[in-house]
């Protein structure tokens, strides 16, 4: 499913594996649940969700609390500063009704608590039979933004689905279909809305199937599914299931051959695992290694039976760079296994760590790293199985792409500033003058243009290369005039240089379009590192740097004030000026 977080009415995680590193967000149900609130907060939690509908009786699914009770326990949840509060979840959400009608309870509790002590204010939408492109923009218009409207607090989706119809109905289906893609979208273009989570019916529900994302026996996905693990994540996000965030890993199932290439955010990746040289530590019978690689989906590589550890080793043939790893499993397959890379065939690193795994058969594990690697050998090592025999893969595949993208710890972007002499945003980068024994012969920035009008061009952190195939990004060499004599990070060796981007027309395109950049070197023996990218608007950099009185002048502060802010958001509060340092970190 991809997920990034995950709540389950409760104070306590899930046991299950495939959550073990997912985040996971504790609620006080109902009324009598506060005790939970000490441990919770000792135990380091970011985020905390309040009562559950306390605005609905119990036999619908509410906690049924009162607005006194709600009130008077509020102290109890107030009492840390370690999490992050949300208000207690209405079954009806607030914009509704007028008076005591509708979304009372929550208008009533909000009327008499300190909004200080909220963080952020969960909502839930069931919308019976109302599908459509028509009711997600009800929802986005009527719920969500009038919530916040109303209140000015962040936003978390918590429940949303359509009700009221079957699983086995094709046109409710699309209906619902249109529902998600269009909601996900608003969702995902309104910064205010910092989470949401679609409620899954199962799809032998007869009333509300038709919103089901999976089927509960099996676990395999619908078509709505589909859409929500494809669609459901902002831009650029990709979900963790490590402990170092370094890959994220699903499992399905799939009876088809592993397709030559996958498209990830916008980049193709290439199978490099069709006719390499694949070694194992033992085979059983006639299913030799060959078999993973010979075009034939019933066809199989099985290991010796009943003993661990056990290898499959692919060769590539020469140095790839690595993004995806994919397997389609017997039902003797691996509970638990390493994927490990290595450009020598001796010194290999550990890139996946897969734990839990299904006895399914035809389980089809796919393993997306966070950041490419480089490796001519990829091995899959078996720690444990699901069954008393060997391990047995039908089908390997190993993508990646030709350029690499090499990030090191002495090359940097250091923060954004406001020039209000020259007018424009300014990067301002470091860059050691020897890296990994090589000396650095110059260096620079690549800009991306990530969003117009809150369009995006599609660019990905990936695409940032120097390049001249791509109109949204554009390198530029540092000159001696870009470089600065101040120390501008923790490195006394480094040398700071910066760039300053005109803002052209002082409109409300040029202040709220969002860039892409990265710092670059081009090292003696003619290859090139890479910084990591950071994102910024111009809008973005003036509030902070005004909000934190980081501006150096007066009249840097009133540049900022009536140039910029004000012009994109008119209801914007003008504040003091204050003294200080004038960089935004990204």
């Amino acid at each position: 499913m991809n997920m990034g977080w995950y709540y389950d009415w409760g104070a306590g995680k899930l046991p299950y594996t495939p959550y073990r590193y997912v985040e996971f967000v504790p609620m006080i149900w109902g009324n009598g649940g506060e005790g939970n609130i000490s441990s919770i907060a000792s135990d380091g939690y970011k985020y905390l969700l309040a009562y559950n509908e306390p605005d609905m009786g119990g036999d619908v699914g509410g906690s049924n609390i009162s607005v006194d009770t709600a009130v008077a326990n509020w102290p109890k949840f107030t009492q840390y500063d370690s999490y992050y509060l949300g208000a207690p979840t209405p079954a009806l959400s607030p914009s509704w009704g007028t008076g005591t009608d509708g979304g009372y309870w929550f208008r009533s509790f909000m009327e008499q608590v300190n909004h200080d002590t909220i963080d952020f204010i969960p909502l839930h939408c069931y919308y019976g039979q109302y599908g459509g492109a028509a009711g997600a923009q009800a929802f986005l218009t009527e719920v969500v933004d009038k919530t916040y409207e109303m209140y000015h607090k962040p936003i978390w989706v918590t429940e949303f689905a359509v009700s009221g119809w079957g699983y086995d109905t094709e046109w409710a289906r699309k209906s619902v279909e249109e529902f998600i893609s269009t909601a996900i979208k608003g969702l995902n273009e309104r910064p205010y809305v910092e989470r949401y989570s679609w409620f899954s019916f199962d799809t032998t529900d007869n009333n509300n199937g038709a919103s089901a994302l999976w089927t509960n026996a099996t676990g395999e996905l619908t078509d709505l599914g589909k859409i929500y693990v494809n669609e459901g994540n902002p831009e650029g996000y990709v979900a963790s299931t490590t402990d170092d965030y370094g890959y994220s890993f699903s499992e399905s199932t799939k009876k088809s051959l592993l397709d030559d290439t996958v498209t990830v955010d916008n980049t193709v990746y290439e199978d490099y695992a069709n006719q390499p040289e694949v070694t194992v530590s033992a085979s059983s019978g006639q299913n030799s290694a060959q078999n993973i690689i010979d075009n034939d989906i019933s066809s199989r590589w099985e290991s010796e039976h009943g003993k661990d550890p056990q290898t499959i080793t692919i060769d590539l043939g020469q140095i790839r760079t690595i993004k995806k790893i994919d397997i389609i499993w017997e039902a003797a397959s691996a509970k638990r296994y390493t994927l490990e890379v290595s450009e020598d065939g001796e010194n290999y690193q550990t890139v996946a760590d897969i734990e839990g795994g299904s006895g399914i058969q035809n389980r089809l594990d796919e393993i997306l790293l966070k950041e490419m690697v480089r490796g001519r050998y990829v091995k899959m090592n078996g720690i444990s199985r699901n069954t008393t025999y060997g391990y047995s893969i039908y089908d390997m595949a190993v993508y990646g792409t030709e350029q690499w993208i090499s990030k090191e710890d002495g090359l940097n972007i250091q923060g954004f500033q406001i020039n209000t002499t020259y007018e424009g945003s300014r990067v301002v980068g470091s860059v050691e003058p020897v890296i990994e024994g090589k000396k650095v012969v110059n260096w620079g920035f690549v800009y991306g243009l990530d969003a117009v009008k809150s369009e995006k061009t599609g660019i990905t952190n990936e695409d940032l290369y120097i390049r001249e195939d791509n109109e949204y990004i554009k390198a530029y060499e540092s000159t001696s005039k870009g470089t600065l004599h101040g120390k501008y990070g923790q490195s006394d060796t480094a040398t700071y240089f910066a760039r300053t981007m005109s803002f052209g027309k002082k409109n409300l395109t040029a202040f709220t379009s969002r860039y892409k950049v990265r710092a670059y070197a081009l090292m003696e023996d003619g290859t090139y590192l890479y910084s990591d990218v950071a994102e910024y608007t111009v809008y973005d950099v003036a509030d902070r740097l005004y909000q934190d009185s980081q501006f150096m002048t007066l009249v840097s502060h009133n540049y900022a004030y009536n140039t910029i802010l004000k012009l994109v958001n008119p209801t914007y509060q003008e504040l003091e000026y204050g003294w200080g340092s004038s960089l935004v970190k990204p």
